[in-house]
């Protein structure tokens, strides 16, 4: 066998292996939710932010977004913004509480993006992260930057 066809059956090897690996890890996490006021914590990987990490975790924090509205309201605003951006599904949604699956457009990556509204507060603390890779490129940030963009204007 030539070099190049070596080269190019472990290429598409590590593709598969990468695509499988994916598909194995795309999964619903089972930590998520409010427990006791709280969100899940980010994993120590800068492919997670949180309002509720600490403010010195430069890596992970996030202000809370202020809204102005009802929880109803700032709730239903977000939840209709992104499901008509086409790439995210509700896993969850209660008053005061929606989990979201968001997929990308390429490689089908799902990030999980919680948003959290605490009784008697005009605040809304999110957590977006991604389920597999080390870093996300900042996609997260962006996404929470776009929300907070959403129920300020």
């Amino acid at each position: 066998m030539s070099m190049v066809r070596w080269i190019l059956v472990v290429v598409i090897a590590m593709l598969i292996g990468f695509f499988v690996y994916v598909d194995m890890n795309n999964g619903v996490p089972d930590h998520l939710g409010v427990n006791d006021g709280l969100l899940a914590p980010c994993p120590d990987m800068p492919n997670c932010v949180s309002s509720q990490a600490l403010p010195e975790d430069e890596q992970h924090f996030v202000e809370p977004i202020i809204y102005r509205t009802s929880v109803k309201q700032a709730q239903l605003n977000v939840e209709q913004a992104l499901l008509n951006a086409g790439n995210a599904r509700i896993i969850s949604s209660r008053l005061g509480y929606t989990h979201f699956e968001i997929s990308s457009d390429f490689f089908g990556f799902k990030d999980d993006l919680e948003i959290y509204f605490p009784e008697a507060d005009s605040v809304m603390h999110v957590r977006s992260a991604s389920r597999v890779g080390y870093d996300d490129l900042d996609v997260n940030r962006e996404r929470v930057r776009q929300i907070r963009d959403l129920l300020v204007d």
